[in-house]
């Protein structure tokens, strides 16, 4: 889309979006980035030696940085979330580098209590299920929109098929996520394999599917959109497709199943991918200054 109508997009999709009071629900996960300089590898146990350094990062990420991604954009964001129930992941980086040699995770998750949701007091209802069992307590009527993440800590057993009995807005996945949603490997290069993946379990009225530099893809069973990914000077892609997600679900409300619809969450998702995983968080200005950044290098 030209620079005229990416503005013009932006500028439409401001004005719809602050009418709309938004409920969040989901697992907030602090990450923890503790900074290191490699040494080498140990002489007797073959592992890596490091230097911790003097500093220490902690972020809000998972349900918690979706709502700050909203804030700027939205009425009134509500977040439903573990506040008494920590979940932290560690990573020690040697940030010069851009390598990650260790990840520590510290999950209290046995204890949350049941919520009740009624989506009809929202104009838009955010799950998005990191696996830690906050959500599996959740009460909810239909019409929301989904994300259930894969991760080390879930992987096979958090599949979105878990939310089958559930109507969706939306759902949104990775491209391994549709993988072992249908059991096989898919190339996602044709509307066929889109098709078949949203007629799998989904029970949604749209569908979309994050394809890492590929791209993404929507589909409502029937169309089929892709968009290609922004190009820009890559930080960090952690918290991407947490970004992408929470765009999709706000646009999704605005344009239904629209080209549209595609945009604003790519946009926001390159976006977040300059700067270290949750570091900071999308706003207006940052979006419209991004976009008005990416039409002038590409001219």
């Amino acid at each position: 889309m030209k620079k005229e109508g990416t503005n013009a997009l932006i500028k439409d999709f401001i004005n719809k979006s602050k009418k709309l009071n938004v409920a969040i629900i989901g697992e907030t996960i602090i990450d923890e980035f503790v900074h290191v300089n490699y040494e080498g590898r140990s002489m007797k146990s073959n592992c890596s030696v490091l230097n911790l350094k003097n500093k220490v990062q902690r972020q809000v990420g998972g349900a918690g940085v979706i709502a700050r991604h909203l804030k700027d954009f939205v009425n009134s964001t509500t977040l439903i979330t573990n506040n008494n129930n920590e979940i932290v992941k560690t990573r020690y980086i040697d940030y010069l580098n851009s390598k990650k040699y260790i990840e520590i995770n510290k999950f209290e998750t046995e204890n949350f209590k049941e919520i009740e949701i009624d989506t009809n007091n929202y104009d838009l209802v955010i799950v998005a299920d990191f696996g830690h069992k906050f959500c599996d307590k959740l009460s909810i009527n239909d019409g929301f929109h989904l994300m259930c993440q894969t991760n080390s800590n879930n992987f096979g057993f958090n599949r979105i098929s878990k939310w089958k009995n559930h109507r969706k807005k939306s759902v949104t996945i990775d491209k391994r996520e549709g993988a072992l949603q249908c059991n096989k490997k898919l190339s996602f290069k044709n509307k066929k394999d889109i098709i078949n993946l949203f007629n799998y379990e989904m029970n949604a009225e749209s569908l979309f599917v994050t394809l890492g530099e590929n791209g993404s893809v929507m589909t409502d069973g029937n169309k089929v959109f892709a968009q290609s990914c922004y190009k820009t000077n890559i930080v960090d892609t952690i918290g991407a497709g947490d970004t992408f997600f929470s765009f999709a679900s706000l646009a999704n409300t605005i344009y239904g199943n629209d080209s549209n619809v595609m945009v604003i969450p790519s946009l926001a998702a390159a976006l977040s991918t300059t700067w270290l995983c949750n570091d900071k968080n999308v706003t207006i200005k940052r979006l419209i200054e991004f976009n008005n950044q990416i039409n002038t290098n590409e001219n």
